[in-house]
């Protein structure tokens, strides 16, 4: 009997220590792993190089402001220009505005008057008058720049109010490419610019990129064009045979016509070409 108390007894205490062992065991194991580094699983996200990715700047723009596609810079520097003009003193030089022939640079030109004298001339961009220099040919205006700032001249209002002068009888020979015309008729008529270009509309023409002489255009009735028998879209090609390239063969032709030389036109009418002489008496 004692026999077998003993070996019970012996179990229980086996038992005992097996699950102190385990108990001991799996605390162990719990403390080391608490002490792992948690730094070592974390895991580094890859942060791009604010060097390699700077903020773009305004000169990284500059290829698309230069080729303006939206047209913007074209816009503002209309709204400035007429701002600009708009707020220009008149200018204090003695000169009057006779006329504007707008177009391109080389083409456009003005008929300048100096007041003292009556001397009138025929002007264009960066030429000088007086003590000014022509920065710009508008219609009806001029810009010009006296003493380091820019001053603006425009067509007196006066002229173009002046009573309508009786206009010379012409007659016409045989074809009608002869017309004879009185001189001093004539001579009268071309004392006022201002009258004579508001009758018609006169534009550079162009062929194949090249000057081919200038085009007019709404010839009023009764008008000095209209009685040199010249018609609305006609081009006038040449001047006593000489191709009108430049706005100084007009010129020519408004000094001819003040002298009283004999002239002849070469015009092209719809496609054909005409000659048209002109005598004074």
């Amino acid at each position: 009997m004692t026999r077998a108390y003993h070996t019970i007894f012996n179990l229980l205490a086996l038992s005992v220590v097996i699950y102190i062992g385990v108990d001991v065991f799996y605390k162990v194991v719990c403390a080391s792993l608490r002490q792992i580094d948690t730094k070592a699983f974390v895991v580094q996200q890859h942060m791009p190089d604010d060097k390699g990715h700077q903020k773009p700047l305004l000169d990284d723009y500059r290829s698309i402001i230069g080729r303006n596609i939206f047209g913007s810079a074209d816009r503002a520097a209309e709204e400035v220009e007429a701002v600009e003009i708009e707020a220009l003193e008149p200018t204090s030089l003695k000169i009057a505005l006779l006329g504007t022939v707008t177009g391109s640079l080389q083409n456009a030109f003005a008929v300048i008057e100096e007041t003292d004298t009556k001397k009138q001339g025929l002007y264009r961009v960066g030429e000088s008058i007086q003590d000014a220099l022509i920065k710009m040919i508008l219609r009806g205006k001029v810009i010009l720049r006296v003493d380091n700032r820019d001053e603006i001249l425009t067509m007196e209002e006066a002229a173009a109010r002046r009573g309508k002068k009786k206009l010379w009888p012409s007659k016409s020979g045989g074809t009608g490419s002869t017309i004879t015309v009185g001189h001093s008729e004539i001579k009268e008529s071309l004392k006022d610019i201002n009258k004579l270009l508001s009758q018609v509309r006169i534009r550079p023409h162009f062929r194949d990129g090249k000057p081919d002489g200038l085009a007019v255009s709404r010839i009023k009735q009764g008008s000095i064009f209209a009685r040199l028998e010249l018609k609305d879209g006609d081009i006038v090609n040449k001047i006593n045979g000489k191709p009108i390239n430049s706005p100084d063969d007009v010129l020519g032709l408004y000094e001819q016509l003040k002298s009283g030389s004999r002239v002849s036109i070469q015009i092209n009418r719809k496609g054909q070409t005409k000659n048209i002489d002109y005598r004074f008496r």
